[in-house]
């Protein structure tokens, strides 16, 4: 049984996957998320696997991803069933190989060894109890499989204690909550327009083409992240280690444990000026803004 706020973050998350859904460059650099070479393995490995994306979200854009690199068969699993309709305007086109189910990952609906690949990319923290839902992604691999996990690591960094405070703020503000609410590429842009055009009326562009720069760093998919950060509430807040996961795939099982990292490519905003960070997490200017950063690990379960 979902507890409430585990429904309340589907609702949270509903809206603004919709919204992902609907505009393709944000849908398609989700897609092009999955790739054979970021997990380590040869271009064609996901060729005729079962594959489960648990917690797919409304667009289930892991779940095209890895059904357009020839998945026999992908089960995209999510809370309830609100969220279906939005996943089949992308998957309908994969006909009977693509599977939608409501469940949770803390009670996953299937048989032990069931999947070749489990991907499963930030959902446990917004569980009431992700060492649980680690050992059901962990149960239902196949031997021989792997298993694919995203969880933010502890909030020792600037930016994740700036999203901590301000999460809480959001919470109990009514006026910042508001703000965030209403923030979208259209009202940034009239806030936008204005303070560049009172700072032209003060002083002319030092550089040539910096206010076109600057407005470059803006666009609906970087308030579609904010607003995820904040509006998504949570239970454990960025509270996870490197240590602690590895210990998890170690107690379930799991050989050639990696954690990996990918230069994240097609941001037109800000975003692209931290993607090098996001590639080297452990250099001392990730370390400084973003903490243990976004854990990304693998693992493989061995063959019987």
């Amino acid at each position: 049984m979902e507890s409430s706020f585990e429904i309340e973050t589907r609702t949270v998350f509903d809206r603004y996957q919709r919204q992902q859904e609907n505009d393709d460059h944000i849908f398609d650099r989700l897609v092009s998320l999955i790739e054979e070479d970021y997990f380590g393995l040869p271009t064609g490995s996901f060729r005729g696997l079962d594959v489960l994306d648990a917690g797919c979200g409304s667009n289930a854009n892991a779940s095209y991803a890895f059904l357009d690199k020839g998945a026999r068969n992908v089960v995209s699993l999510e809370l309830s069933n609100d969220w279906m309709d939005c996943a089949r305007k992308r998957l309908s086109r994969f006909g009977p190989r693509s599977e939608l189910v409501a469940g949770s990952v803390l009670d996953l609906p299937f048989d032990d060894f069931s999947f070749d690949f489990v991907h499963c990319a930030g959902v446990l923290p917004h569980t009431r109890d992700p060492k649980k839902g680690f050992e059901e992604l962990a149960r239902v691999t196949r031997p021989g499989g792997s298993f694919f996990l995203t969880i933010m690591g502890t909030a020792n960094g600037v930016i994740y204690r700036c999203i901590n405070h301000l999460r809480e703020l959001y919470q109990s503000d009514e006026q910042f909550r508001s703000s965030i609410d209403n923030l979208d590429a259209s009202t940034a842009r009239e806030a936008i327009d204005w303070l560049l055009r009172t700072k032209d009326g003060e002083e002319k562009e030092y550089i040539p083409g910096e206010n076109e720069f600057f407005r470059s760093l803006f666009d609906d998919d970087l308030f579609v992240t904010i607003r995820d950060r904040f509006q998504a509430p949570t239970y454990h807040q960025f509270a996870f280690t490197e240590v602690q996961i590895r210990g998890w795939y170690g107690e379930c099982g799991f050989e050639k444990i990696r954690r990996i990292s990918r230069y994240t490519k097609n941001f037109h905003n800000l975003r692209r000026f931290l993607a090098p960070m996001y590639r080297h997490y452990d250099h001392p200017l990730a370390r400084f803004w973003f903490g243990d950063g976004c854990i990304q690990m693998i693992g493989e379960k061995p063959s019987t």
